[in-house]
């Protein structure tokens, strides 16, 4: 019985791998494919943006100790993909980063338009890099937590410049 299911599963095997390649193109035929594919079950794979990404973003935290003294500005874990090489095939911290780097993404084009500092602090971007800052552990016994973005800006023809794009204001801690 299994023996002549072997044929059916190439079959499908190669009939998904010839779509998946047929999908990788923006074309009439891939569209037409993926409107049937409501389980999206045919990858599509973006090696190369069109537009490469050429800065990147780093959280950095501090907090507000009992006695009222500030500490350092430290990186946030979680922001930056580490540079091991198993991450090119697993990383299951990528959906966290992920998230983390569409949030930092969407503070910054809301304080770019001009919001109101009161507004910005209400939006759903804000309170995910809040939740996840003040999830992070403090040597310190901490009664208010800060968080800012920083902007890492790289090219292949000049040194890379970082500079403050979002400065929170401090939030107490329970």
């Amino acid at each position: 019985m299994r023996e002549s299911l072997v044929p059916v599963y190439a079959a499908v095997c190669a009939l998904w791998i010839v779509l998946t390649l047929v999908c990788q193109t923006r074309s009439r035929l891939a569209t037409k494919i993926r409107s049937y594919d409501f389980l999206a079950l045919i990858p599509r794979w973006t090696f190369f943006a069109p537009t490469p990404g050429t800065q990147d973003f780093v959280l950095l935290r501090r907090y507000r100790t009992s006695d009222g003294r500030l500490t350092r500005w430290r990186e946030t874990p979680g922001t930056a993909a580490a540079g091991r090489p198993l991450y090119a095939v697993w990383n299951p911290a990528r959906r966290h980063t992920k998230a983390l780097l569409d949030a930092a993404q969407s503070l910054m084009e809301l304080a770019s338009r001009g919001g109101r500092p009161e507004e910005i602090e209400l939006t759903a971007p804000y309170l995910a890099l809040l939740a996840h800052v003040s999830a992070q552990p403090c040597s310190e016994e901490p009664h208010a937590t800060q968080f800012a973005l920083v902007i890492q800006k790289s090219s292949a023809f000049a040194e890379s410049a970082a500079s403050v794009a979002f400065v929170s204001s401090l939030h107490a801690v329970d």
